[in-house]
């Protein structure tokens, strides 16, 4: 019996890891020679060995561990060499002290140094630890904030330590007040990410194009931002989306912003109210850095250099010329191979002036297929005056298709010849069904030469009796191959255009064939109608009507008693915004730095206006009350524009 009591202790050793010694006394009381010499008990004693036996093997077995919960927690800094907010730092290296192992990542982006160094800190990992090293000399009686904004995570879960900056001064004392705010694209009040927020001590307008700032920030993806450990005294704020990353404004295609007043930061007081019971309320004061809700306007000034950006001639009687932005002035244009005393061109343009075409009116011209151009236009010269600017250009045609073979209809024969078939001036299609506040246009593909306006009828259908009614026949006067039938449709009629043949010649003495076109008026009770009602106008505001899209789908000034009504509108959601637009010029202009001019201020109604058929809505409105916070939370946070 003792043999046996010697195998099964031993087999136990190499089965448990971990061996308690109160379980292996028990074992080994169990095999006792007072109980094995007992036979009646024989048979119990090992049953309850065996139980005992499992129960230590199901605790000792190895098996894939089940993980726990995941870890969502954010590095947690320990301690740093120096400590942060130190005074008289005279190093050239900081360690930062996480709980536990750490990455850093798009640091050179992300990592924003305040005051702005000429040699960047060379920012490592080494395990937990984080290295800042220093490539220049550091200022003195200067305090320094380095802002790693989200650049910083834990090692195996990714979890990102949001907004952590570290302090400190290489003088005698630490500067510790605060500018915060918020900065929105001014022409539509989008948060704006990853641009700088700068504070300048100078006060001198040159400063933002001469000058690196004292204090920076860069804002979130929110628009939020914190300029940190700001001295006493006034200051000028502006903000910059650096291309070049220089930290000073001196490229026409950044976008920029700065605050009409100098800001003086401060420690206020605000109070927030806790109720302590239902019946009892407590004012509570709390300590906050002033100002806090700052709000700048991002802004792209006019600025742009103007040049040419493409030049095309797809065809042999028309050249296009592509801007980079609308001309200021018509486009000037002298032919300098072949020369010409006559009229040789129709110009025309689009609506924002940056395309310009020339359809070709003298033969000469049109069969040459080199043509030597000079075009004239506007630019600003190095001290931003407009002078005129002479481009001298060749206008090639090259000659494209089947090799010019004559063309044979299949199934013919070779002694058949084919009749060519006669070419029409044809419109594009026009619509079918149309608003009743909207016109009914002609496009041509080819400048009109002359039209005969007695050819030209316009019917109402009256059950089946066409009674003709009088109509203007106009020239849009940008777009010049657009016509419109201008006549005051009544809403749920049917009307008939016709134009006989030959009725309307192009330059190129194309004449259009036959047309008779139908279209019907959507009917009155397919329209909503939206009054609005404005509390405290101002003069020069102008309301919109948005689209899903935000784009304009009516506009009128308010009047002074802010009362307007816009009819005939098609079921959907709308979006009211209403703009100061201080020149009256019916639209959204921005900003000149130079000038000291804002981009005009912008107001939209919080929430979309939802019209349906036959039905009237009445909104009223207290733009003064504007929440720019709230307006974005509700429809700019989510994706970066308008929510959806």
């Amino acid at each position: 019996m003792k043999n046996m009591q010697n195998i099964i202790v031993q087999y136990l050793n190499k089965k448990v890891i971990i061996l308690l010694n109160p379980l292996c006394s028990f074992v080994k009381f169990l095999c006792a020679p007072s109980w094995l010499n007992n036979p009646p008990n024989l048979a119990l004693n090992f049953s309850l060995f065996i139980i005992l036996y499992s129960l230590i093997y199901s605790c000792a077995s190895t098996g894939t561990p089940s993980g726990g919960l995941k870890d969502e927690t954010p590095p947690v800094m320990l301690k740093s060499v120096p400590p942060i907010n130190s005074l008289n730092f005279q190093g050239k290296e900081i360690i930062v002290y996480f709980d536990e192992l750490i990455q850093v990542k798009d640091v050179f982006q992300k990592l924003v140094v305040s005051p702005p160094m000429n040699k960047r800190p060379v920012v490592s990992v080494r395990g937990k630890n984080l290295i800042i090293r220093f490539e220049e000399e550091l200022q003195p009686n200067t305090t320094y904030t380095l802002d790693f904004a989200d650049a910083i995570s834990d090692n195996n879960e990714g979890n990102i330590l949001d907004n952590f900056r570290f302090s400190f001064s290489t003088g005698f004392d630490i500067d510790s007040l605060v500018i915060s705010g918020i900065l929105v694209d001014a022409a539509d009040l989008s948060p704006v990410a990853g641009a700088f927020v700068m504070a300048y001590k100078n006060l001198s307008d040159t400063a933002f194009r001469t000058q690196v700032p004292l204090r920076l920030a860069k804002t979130d993806k929110e628009g939020a931002f914190s300029i940190q450990n700001l001295a006493e005294g006034e200051y000028r704020i502006y903000a910059l989306e650096d291309v070049n990353r220089n930290y000073f404004y001196d490229q026409p295609g950044e976008r920029i912003a700065w605050h009409s007043e100098l800001i003086a930061p401060s420690v206020g007081y605000r109070e927030r109210v806790d109720s302590i019971a239902p019946d009892s309320v407590h004012i509570h004061q709390y300590q906050v850095f002033l100002p806090d809700s700052l709000e700048l306007f991002l802004f792209k000034e006019d600025n742009d250099p103007q040049y040419l950006k493409d030049r095309k001639r797809q065809s042999r009687n028309k050249i296009d010329y592509i801007f980079n932005i609308p001309l200021r002035e018509r486009l000037q244009i002298e032919a300098i191979k072949p020369k010409s005393d006559k009229e040789w061109f129709i110009y025309e343009r689009n609506i924002i002036n940056d395309s310009i075409s020339l359809w070709l009116s003298d033969s000469t011209f049109i069969k040459n297929d080199s043509l030597v151009v000079s075009i004239s236009y506007f630019v600003r010269d190095s001290i931003e005056q407009f002078v005129l600017k002479k481009d001298t250009l060749n206008a090639y045609f090259y000659e494209t298709g089947g090799g010019g073979g004559s063309q044979r209809r299949r199934g013919r024969s070779e002694t058949e010849t084919e009749t060519p078939e006669k070419e029409f001036l044809k419109p594009a299609d026009m619509k079918r069904t149309l608003e009743l506040l909207n016109e009914l246009e002609i496009v041509f593909p080819t400048p009109v030469s002359n039209y005969d306006l007695s050819k030209l009828k316009l019917f109402q259908q009256v059950d089946t009796v066409r009674v003709p009614l009088k109509f203007n026949f106009i020239q849009d006067s940008i777009r010049m191959r657009r016509y419109v039938i201008d006549y005051p449709w009544e809403p749920g009629e049917k009307y008939i255009f016709t134009a006989d043949s030959a009725a309307i010649t192009d330059i190129y003495g194309l004449h259009t064939n036959a047309i008779s076109h139908s279209v019907s008026i959507k009917a009155l009770d397919s329209y909503g109608i939206m009054y609005v009602d404005i509390i405290n106008p101002c003069e020069n505001w102008l309301l919109q009507i948005l689209n899903k899209q935000e784009k304009p789908v009516r506009q009128a000034y308010i009047p002074a008693n802010g009362k307007i009504a816009f009819p005939y509108l098609s079921p959907g959601d709308y979006f009211l915004k209403i703009i100061d637009d201080v020149n009256r010029n019916g639209k959204w202009d921005t900003g000149n730095l130079s000038e000291e001019i804002q981009p005009e201020r912008i107001f939209y109604y919080l929430e979309p206006v939802n019209i349906r058929a036959n039905w009237e809505i009445k909104v009223e409105w207290t733009p003064d009350e504007f929440d720019m916070y709230e307006f974005i939370q509700r429809n700019r946070k989510k994706s970066g524009g308008r929510g959806r």
